[in-house]
């Protein structure tokens, strides 16, 4: 039975990886931070599965991420572990780089150190983000390098650190994600700030939403199709570097009007940047303004990912639309806030 190894399995894209992995039949160890509250919300369908087994250790304490290799003893390590908020990154710039950049030199120390380097294969979690605000409408694995902010340096330096161990002959692949979004998105993230909270002004918990710059764009996909990506890359017998994305963009302030005319409310959005306001196309009442406090300078417009690769290579393409991600978003707000 193969042994798989997940760092931070209790994040969206851990869960669903542990689901995907388990289906496969194969024994899962989970990696948690110590925390005076850890959250297990998110793996309620794998907790009570005999083959999946939680263990302790910290991105930021060689110490434990040993002693998590040696009792795991795993064929594939998926290392999802990371500080993924862009916009706090730069407040935690230090912690953000302890855990996105050296975090991965210290994981795969302790693979060598273990001495399972031959055996083992290995994900690292990348972003679109080390991209920057390159002019390339369309990014792919040939598009060039230029983070802008501590979490995309962060990103950028495992991305060059995991080449050049894969040059040594360590099995590992560099899975660079676009945006990737579901039900179980944390709120701190737009996506599913506008849907929770669209949902409780339909219920009349809130008043409005303020949001940054409505112009931005995203490529957003489904995290269910990413993870299986994750899997797929794993299975080859080379390594290599995949961009996972849908290839489709919208801008948040098209996908405020999704989520809104899914909750049956016609909005309709007047001025120019942060003048810019919708209001309820029915009632006049004001539903989103512009507060500048949630706009990221230098903040890239129009990303858009090229997986021609991943489908060539992996078979792999996107089973879910966006409009299937904000229904499932929009009914889980809907049930949770009932």
């Amino acid at each position: 039975m193969k042994k798989v190894l997940i760092t931070g399995v209790t994040g969206q894209d851990g869960s669903y990886l542990a689901e995907l992995l388990l289906e496969k039949g194969c024994e899962v160890y989970g990696m948690i931070r110590m925390s005076s509250l850890n959250s297990f919300e998110r793996l309620e369908n794998v907790l009570k599965n005999p083959r999946f087994h939680i263990l302790y250790g910290d991105m930021t304490d060689e110490a434990s991420l040993y002693r998590v290799v040696q009792l795991s003893d795993p064929d594939e390590i998926y290392n999802l572990a990371a500080q993924s908020h862009v916009g706090l990154s730069s407040n935690f710039s230090e912690y953000t780089t302890n855990v996105n950049a050296l975090g991965v030199l210290r994981l795969i120390n302790v693979v060598y150190n273990f001495g399972i380097q031959s055996k083992v294969k290995i994900y690292q979690a990348l972003t679109s983000d080390i991209f920057g605000n390159i002019e390339d409408c369309v990014l792919n694995e040939q598009s060039q390098i230029k983070p802008i902010n501590p979490y995309a340096c962060a990103k950028a330096y495992a991305y060059m650190l995991t080449k050049s161990y894969r040059e040594q002959g360590i099995f590992i692949v560099n899975g660079i994600a676009f945006a990737h979004e579901s039900e179980r998105r944390p709120d701190k993230f737009v996506t599913r700030k506008i849907t929770k909270s669209a949902v409780r002004i339909k219920l009349g918990k809130q008043d409005k939403l303020s949001l940054g710059n409505l112009d931005v764009r995203r490529d957003w996909g489904h995290a269910k199709d990413f993870v299986r990506g994750m899997y797929l890359s794993l299975q080859q017998e080379k390594p290599d570097d995949y961009v996972f994305a849908t290839g489709v963009t919208m801008s948040i302030r098209e996908f405020c009007i999704k989520v809104f005319s899914k909750l049956g409310i016609e909005i309709e959005f007047s001025g120019k940047g942060v003048e810019e306001r919708a209001y309820d196309k029915k009632s006049g009442k004001l539903l989103v303004d512009i507060d500048p406090q949630f706009t990221r300078k230098n903040e890239k417009l129009i990303p858009r990912g090229d997986s021609t690769k991943a489908l060539n290579v992996l078979g792999w393409k996107p089973q879910y639309d966006i409009d299937y991600i904000i229904n499932e978003m929009v009914e889980n707000d809907l049930k949770a806030e009932s």
